[in-house]
């Protein structure tokens, strides 16, 4: 398998740590807010990173942050006027909603930073007394002339002057001795831990160290992030971090460009800026925009329209059609020397192996949803007739199946029974050629949401898309 590793600046070959087995460490979201599309993207990314592991039978341990304190939850708790507590945890229910949807792979620890504080605080102890901290008025913050290597992922050149970075907006010129640990002022309200240290709250940088070396081990296999969280970021938790462990941190880096929309950065001002929510408010199943993020590539940038995710709308509305149209068709036995079942079984060899292929290399989605879609397309030559040879449509589900485990596009859903019993009674109608009857059922299923395919011999109920 070859991944980009932002820290070599190259494509490598992947070798873990420990054999068959994967340590993983994400940066998750800030929960002040919903999540934007430009997130999500950063997320699917991560599934995609996690899943390609799963295929090649590695066992993955993903560790992901939430940010449940820092300037903007304080503040946002503040205006809200309920506890930093309440208001981080609404918002992180919205975020793991918006994952679900998503169908993304939650076998993962997901840890707040907030009950990780312990864990911070003997870090920053550790990295004072040995000289890579120090103490302010305001708070202890990381001497970045004290690492030596520091800049060896972002290129930042350090000249020797350092302003000290207290906030949690940080600046993405220049480098800068960070905080650690900040002290508390009234600003912070009730957001304040005392311990080791003095009554205050941690910087942003130590938590991603902290549960990364608690969780996963002092050197872990893989970080990832968005590329605008290489520096500072992910520049300062290598610092600290082999700083206080004297050992490497991270092998392997992987970094998800930007989503623009319609070639612009997304920004409430220009009122492009949008999240999961804003796109089902417009009709579309969320699943299209996963197909969207799929189909480009991690390491370049995407730009996001809806007249473009509509087209994913309806190829979303292929994959779920054709799935359902194979599980339902009629299955026979065909004799074992069957021409027919020799041709689709070469055919499934060979899309599958070019399928892992671009998924191995350097996480080609792009690539790896054409084979998918061409074995879709192989069942539907297949589900055109009345009936499907038992072990052919065994050979394409299974093959189907283990592509979507990677792709996550399909998701299985129920259908209603009141939905399945008019679909029933509008099948009755049509052998009884009442058309007009049939129509009106079909009309009705339609106004709740689903949609009917017919099919020779039977039909098939799939939800209801944009057209």
């Amino acid at each position: 398998m070859k991944v980009y590793n932002s820290l070599s600046r190259k494509i490598e070959n992947f070798k873990a740590l420990e054999r068959e087995k994967v340590t993983m460490y994400t940066c998750g979201p800030t929960v002040y807010n919903y999540v934007h599309i430009g997130n999500l993207r950063t997320f699917i990314f991560y599934d995609t990173v996690k899943r390609a592991f799963k295929l090649n039978n590695y066992k993955v341990k993903h560790v992901m942050n939430i940010t449940d304190v820092d300037d903007k939850t304080i503040k946002g708790a503040i205006e809200s006027k309920v506890s930093l507590k309440e208001y981080t945890e609404m918002y992180t229910k919205y975020f793991i909603e918006d994952l679900n949807k998503l169908n993304m792979d939650m076998d993962t620890r997901i840890t707040k930073a907030t009950d990780n504080i312990d864990e911070m605080q003997k870090i920053i102890v550790k990295l004072v007394k040995e000289g890579y901290a120090y103490e302010a008025q305001d708070g202890i913050y990381f001497n970045i002339s004290k690492f030596k290597n520091y800049g060896k992922l972002s290129g930042m050149k350090v000249d020797g002057i350092y302003s000290r970075i207290k906030n949690d907006q940080y600046d993405k010129e220049n480098a800068s001795d960070f905080a650690l640990w900040k002290y508390w002022d009234a600003n912070d309200g009730e957001a304040y831990w005392k311990g080791e240290l003095k009554k205050g709250r941690p910087g942003w940088h130590i938590e991603c160290s902290a549960m990364s070396m608690k969780y996963l081990g002092k050197t872990i296999d893989i970080h990832c992030g968005a590329v605008d969280l290489i520096f500072p970021h992910h520049e300062n938790e290598i610092a600290q971090s082999e700083s206080y462990s004297k050992q490497k941190f991270v092998n392997y880096w992987l970094h998800a460009e930007h989503l623009l929309v319609n070639n612009q950065k997304m920004s409430k001002s220009l009122n492009n800026f949008y999240t999961l929510r804003d796109l089902e408010s417009q009709g579309f199943n969320p699943l299209s925009f996963r197909l969207m993020v799929i189909d480009s590539h991690y390491r370049n940038k995407l730009d996001f329209n809806f007249e473009n995710l509509r087209k994913y709308e309806k190829l979303l509305a292929k994959i779920d059609l054709s799935i359902k149209a194979l599980i339902k068709v009629e299955k026979y036995e065909e004799k074992e020397d069957n021409y027919s079942r020799i041709q689709t079984k070469q055919k499934i060899d060979k899309e599958i192996e070019l399928f892992k292929e671009a998924v191995n290399n350097d996480l080609n989605t792009h690539e790896s949803l054409q084979h998918f879609l061409s074995l879709l397309d192989l069942a539907d030559e297949k589900t055109k007739k009345a009936k499907v040879d038992n072990k052919e449509f065994l050979m394409l589900s299974a093959a189907i199946g283990k592509m979507n485990d990677f792709l996550g596009v399909y998701l299985a859903y129920e259908i209603p029974q009141e939905i399945i019993a008019l679909a029933e009674e509008r099948e009755q109608k049509r052998k009884q050629k009442q058309f007009v009857e049939a129509d009106l059922l079909r009309e009705k299923i339609s106004e709740n949401g689903y949609f009917i395919a017919d099919l020779p011999n039977t039909f098939v109920i799939t939800k209801k898309y944009l057209d």
